[in-house]
């Protein structure tokens, strides 16, 4: 009847959403209340918090993203759901305004991330959204396919850490995860929710600067997704004043990254190291290894020294030491392709009279003419004309034969010779000397077998020949050596001078029988005068006519030493014998009418028996000078010396040199030759006997791995403090006394140096940097490099990688100077022992001022001055204003209280703005160490005879 009142079917309603039933679950992290309806945290909406929300993060009211659509957030908000704020002023209307934007990932309260994933090419379009509360040490991680929602993860006991200057890395240990429903990977397309469902955990991610980013998660995702998700991120996060005050400090780790590329580097350098070493090696391998054989073509030696014929005379040689004489009108001559034999006992002046014919400096007066050839020479052109082997020899014994004698030519012979000319000249004399067998062995060190004494003399030599010397000096160069050995020695020798055309003039003690038969010439002195000169084959005879014949069964030179020191028994009423116990010969006047000082019979019976020896020896040796003096032998002498019409003028001192002996002009040409020649020694001596650098490579390293497990992860707090305080005043301490080592750098090559600087082979100038070069660089830049590199991080000292290379260049610097320091006494002392206990009490005293025994304000006024002095001041305090200036300090042991740095810096008399002038002061303290230690190896350590 009624049509419009018939019943209708009304539609079903849908089923409220109730998030307590199992069909229906909160995702992104909403909370199931008991009302059924999920909790969403910031920036999710909806019924089961799947939506993102629009807006800003602080908006109360925020509209729900449109399908298909990206939010459009307010200005200075970014993110898939507006949550990552982009400016400082987008938090300032909400959380006041000192508020700031963290761009950087450290997360203090809540951080919010947006990001896009770079190394899955598979799926096309895809993000990941990270939050984090750090109050709930929860985090929610989700991913995302062209603005669609693919899954989530809830993580929990979440961690975080930073590291470097902006790096942190987030841990989380366990992990639970969902699927969106319908969504791309969640059953549309692929279905993953089995594989999402049963993640667990653990999971991590690391991002630099907040931008540079990556994620992983270690339990099942890594089947489909790569190791370490790439990400270039969007982090954001509102802070303010209060929210640093509300959070702890935030753990600091063993930096990884920074560690592997710090090591990489070390490794990197290593190698660099090892490459250099090896083909520097290979190279002086080719150079010096082998023997030289060369055609007469080859033999090009135009530039080289051309040997002439010397004639070497002198005359009214007198030297006295103190007032004492010690030489005495000595006065003989050499013609070439001779060789003269200088004996006497012990102290008659052999070694004096030689040094003073080679123009040694010495230390006492000197007086007389040297002349060659009739001229007088100057110091330059004598060198370059004459070589001196000393009486002991100084090589290195870490080089072979060959490259000791290779080195002495590079260094002598003109630097435009071609090196094929050099080469062979070493080779003559390598051949000339007899040492061939042995060229490429190593000379040896003590402790060390090397070559014998004999060849080690022959190498001596042979370091003069090589400049084709026509005048060569040899002091006792049978000194130490078995019969056999000097009589090779001797015998190259007389086979340089006699088939060489050289002039040889040795000093030589008791020597045997056949060598005695090799000299041309003997001159034999006694207290320092000259009792015979003249052919040595001659002297027996000569002193038969004096009463004093050699016993058939005795060796002439032990014979002539016991005659020079005493009156033999056997010469006893000898016919020519003078009388000194009153006897008178029938064939003899009366001892009244004999015009000699001797005395008589009654002024000896007046004397004790001791005086009566004294007397007797004086009597002796004045009989034996008479004799000489008044011999043809003397004449031929003053006949062949001859006198100068100007003696004035040509007078040889050492203390001032004659007029043309002025030093070359400096060459900057010639410094470098000498330094690359140098340097290159020094690298073998490295190379070859490595224990030193190993030693302080070997123990930076244990040291640093020590320090770095003492004081692991330093707190920042007032423990903390301390304990950086101790850590660094320990390096420095270290490494002030590991630069003892620098004092031996001089101390074995002294005699070598001063030595060869006297022979001309370089200046001290080359030979100081090429020193100072290879000690400084392995010894005192890489060690303290590699401690600092390994411990730092370690340690937990500040993160900032630009305060971390402020550390290693305060460490090199504080290392040098100690070093420099410890340069100036070794070379300012000959004495090791001496050197090395003044270096420990200035670097004892100088820690005294470094400010941390010792309170910088506490130091009396009238003794400040003396922290100016102490280059510890300088390293520790640019150390500790480094570490501390930026840092807060937080100490909750009774109160809550944030400690700036500047002020602990200040309570301890550090001054927070020193660093740069402290830098610079190291470095001026760096010159002027190297600068006083070249002026004490210039001027004190020279050879004084």
């Amino acid at each position: 009847m009624f049509p419009h009142l018939k019943r209708q079917e009304c539609p079903e309603c849908p089923t409220c959403f109730n998030c307590q039933l199992p069909t229906n679950t909160c995702t992104n992290g909403g909370q199931c209340s008991i009302s059924g309806a999920c909790t969403c945290p910031a920036g999710w909406g909806d019924l089961d918090c799947s939506q993102p929300l629009c807006g800003s993060l602080y908006e109360p009211n925020r509209p729900p993203r449109e399908i298909d659509q990206d939010c459009a957030c307010d200005s200075g908000w970014g993110g898939v759901n507006c949550n990552v704020c982009q400016q400082d002023q987008s938090c300032q209307p909400f959380k006041g305004s000192n508020a700031t934007c963290l761009k950087n990932a450290i997360g203090l309260k809540s951080m919010h991330a947006w990001c896009a994933t770079t190394n899955i090419p598979w799926i096309d379009n895809t993000h990941v959204s990270l939050s984090c509360e750090w109050g709930k040490n929860e985090c929610m991680f989700q991913f995302w396919k062209d603005r669609e929602e693919q899954f989530y993860c809830e993580l929990s006991e979440c961690s975080q850490a930073t590291s470097g200057d902006n790096d942190v890395q987030g841990h989380c240990k366990k992990a639970k995860c969902g699927c969106m429903k319908d969504a791309f990977m969640c059953g549309k397309e692929v279905d993953m929710s089995e594989l999402v469902k049963n993640v667990k955990g653990p999971s991590e991610w690391f991002c630099k600067n907040g931008k540079n980013c990556w994620y992983n998660e270690y339990s099942t995702l890594v089947s489909v997704f790569p190791d370490n998700i790439q990400l270039a991120c969007d982090v954001g996060e509102c802070v303010n004043e209060q929210d640093y005050l509300d959070v702890g400090p935030i753990d600091q780790e063993f930096s990884s990254y920074t560690e592997l590329m710090i090591i990489g580097a070390i490794s990197l350098a290593c190698i660099l190291l090892f490459t250099i070493t090896k083909i520097t090696a290979s190279r002086q391998k080719k150079m010096f290894g082998t023997r030289i054989e060369l055609s007469l073509d080859d033999n090009d030696e135009s530039d080289g020294p051309i040997s002439t014929e010397i004639a070497l005379t002198f005359a009214d040689i007198n030297y006295t030491v103190s007032g004492k004489p010690i030489l005495s009108d000595i006065s003989g001559y050499v013609e070439p392709g001779q060789m003269l034999a200088i004996m006497g006992p012990s102290g008659a002046g052999k070694s004096s009279l030689l040094d003073i014919l080679s123009k040694k400096h010495k230390r006492g007066v000197t007086s007389g003419r040297i002349l060659i050839n009739g001229m007088l020479p100057t110091r330059r052109q004598f060198k370059r004309l004459t070589g001196f082997v000393d009486q002991d020899d100084s090589l290195m014994g870490t080089l072979t034969v060959r490259e000791t004698l290779t080195y002495a030519a590079l260094m002598r012979l003109p630097r435009r010779m071609p090196l094929k000319s050099i080469q062979k000249r070493v080779e003559d004399v390598i051949q000339e000397l007899g040492i061939n067998k042995i060229a490429d062995s190593q000379i040896g060190m003590p402790g060390q077998r090397g070559i014998s004494g004999g060849e080690k003399r022959r190498v001596s030599i042979g370091k003069e020949l090589v400049t084709s010397p026509s005048l060569l000096f040899l002091d006792e160069p049978t000194s130490g050596l078995d019969a056999y050995n000097a009589g090779v020695v001797m015998a190259c020798l007389k086979k340089l001078a006699h088939e060489g055309k050289r002039t040889v003039v040795v000093t030589i003690h008791q020597p045997r029988s056949n060598i005695f038969k090799m000299f041309d010439s003997l001159m034999l002195l006694a207290d320092g005068q000259l009792v015979y000169f003249g052919p040595a084959k001659t002297c027996s005879s000569y002193f038969k006519d004096l009463g004093f014949p050699i016993p058939a069964d005795y060796n002439v030179a032990d014979y002539l030493i016991d005659l020079t020191m005493k009156r033999p028994e056997d010469a006893v009423n000898k016919p020519g014998t003078p009388l000194l116990s009153g006897e008178i010969d029938d064939d003899t006047q009366p001892l009244e009418e004999i015009h000699t000082p001797y005395l008589s019979t009654s002024d000896i019976q007046q004397e004790g028996s001791g005086e009566l020896n004294l007397l007797s020896e004086s009597n002796h040796s004045y009989f034996l000078l008479d004799s000489f003096y008044s011999s043809d032998l003397f004449q031929t002498i003053q006949n062949r010396v001859g006198r100068s019409e100007n003696e004035d003028e040509i007078n040889y001192s050492v203390w001032v040199d004659a007029p043309g002996q002025e030093e070359s002009a400096f060459s900057i040409y010639q410094f470098y030759h000498e330094l690359s020649l140098l340097s290159s020694r020094t690298f073998i001596n490295l190379y070859r006997n490595p224990f030193l650098f190993f030693a302080h490579f070997g123990f930076s390293v244990l040291l640093a791995v020590l320090l770095g497990s003492l004081f692991w992860q330093v707190d920042v707090d007032l423990s903390g403090v301390q304990n950086r305080l101790g850590v660094l005043f320990f390096m420095c301490a270290l490494l002030g006394f590991a630069a003892t080592s620098a004092l031996d750098m001089f101390n074995k090559e002294r005699i070598l140096f001063m030595r060869e600087r006297e022979n001309g082979y370089y200046t001290p100038g080359a030979y100081f940097v090429a020193k100072v070069l290879f000690d400084v660089v392995p010894l005192r830049v890489l060690p303290p490099l590699v401690m600092g590199s390994i411990s730092y991080y370690m340690i937990g000292l500040n993160p900032s990688i630009h305060i971390f290379g402020k550390f290693l260049l305060v460490l090199v610097l504080f290392n040098l100077a100690a070093a420099g320091l410890c340069l100036c006494f070794a070379t300012a002392f000959k004495n090791l022992s001496a050197a090395n206990l003044l270096a420990n009490l200035v670097i004892l005293f100088s820690m005294l001022f470094g400010g941390f025994l010792l309170n910088k304000d506490h130091i009396p006024p009238m003794l400040s001055w003396l922290q100016y002095l102490s280059f510890f001041n300088y390293g520790y305090e640019a150390l500790i204003v480094n570490e501390l200036k930026d840092i807060t300090l937080r100490d909750k042991s009774i109160a809550d209280i944030q400690i700036p740095g500047p002020i602990i810096l200040a309570r301890f008399g550090f001054n927070g703005q020193a660093f740069w002038s402290d830098v610079i002061r190291l470095i001026c303290f760096v010159l002027v160490t190297l600068t006083t230690s070249f002026v004490f190896l210039k001027y004190l350590v020279k050879e004084r005879r």
